[in-house]
């Protein structure tokens, strides 16, 4: 599945501190602290994020396009209802966020730390999660169109009312993840996949 790559120019302009404003467009920022912030609604528009400090902040409401995070730590930040079209999040910290309500088009994920994360009612269109650890994340009511994951960590997540229908997961760790019959049905799994996901499901398996 190909993702479209987020469209940023080449020069960018450098910034030490965020401006007070509600649409950020073509900035670079770097090392920044914003840590707990009130960022709610706003606009980042071709921007690039380079370990920027999140955690705890109120981005709910806020858009992003065009926007690449590079190692930042968004780990505890609001982000519900938050819409994100070609964005990239590259080895970032995203432990217990809450991207309830969340519109993903055209996003990748790719070596971030996702445990605890609450995906509930999000829905998705041309979405790759690579490498992720997503341990004890929620995925409740979701609609995952159009979703790759490879290689990630799903270890005690929950899946809820969220149809698994054509999603391949035989890269990925799926030990003790809790998930109902109906969601599962249709997934890609390997044979010790299968074993484990029938325990969790109440079968019995006998040779």
């Amino acid at each position: 599945m190909k993702i479209d790559s987020p469209n940023i120019l080449a020069e960018l302009q450098e910034l030490h501190a965020l401006p007070d404003e509600d649409e950020h467009e073509d900035y670079l920022l770097s090392g920044l602290d914003l840590a707990g912030e009130e960022l709610r609604a706003r606009e980042f528009r071709g921007c690039i994020l380079r370990k920027v400090n999140l955690s705890e902040a109120d981005l709910r409401r806020a858009g992003f396009v065009d926007v690449v995070f590079d190692h930042c730590d968004l780990s505890g930040c609001k982000m519900e209802d938050v819409v994100f079209q070609r964005v990239r999040f590259v080895g970032c910290r995203m432990t217990g966020a809450d991207m309830a309500h969340n519109v993903l088009r055209n996003t990748l994920f790719t070596d971030c730390r996702m445990d605890y994360l609450n995906l509930t009612r999000s829905k998705t269109d041309r979405v790759q999660l690579s490498g992720c650890i997503l341990r004890e994340a929620a995925l409740v009511e979701c609609s995952l169109q159009k979703i790759d994951l490879t290689d990630c960590d799903l270890t005690h997540a929950t899946i809820h009312m969220t149809p698994l229908k054509g999603l391949d997961l035989r890269s990925c760790q799926i030990d003790a993840i809790q998930v109902g019959m109906a969601d599962v049905r249709g997934a890609v799994v390997n044979s010790m996949q299968a074993v484990a996901l029938s325990a969790l499901l109440g079968l019995i398996v006998k040779e």
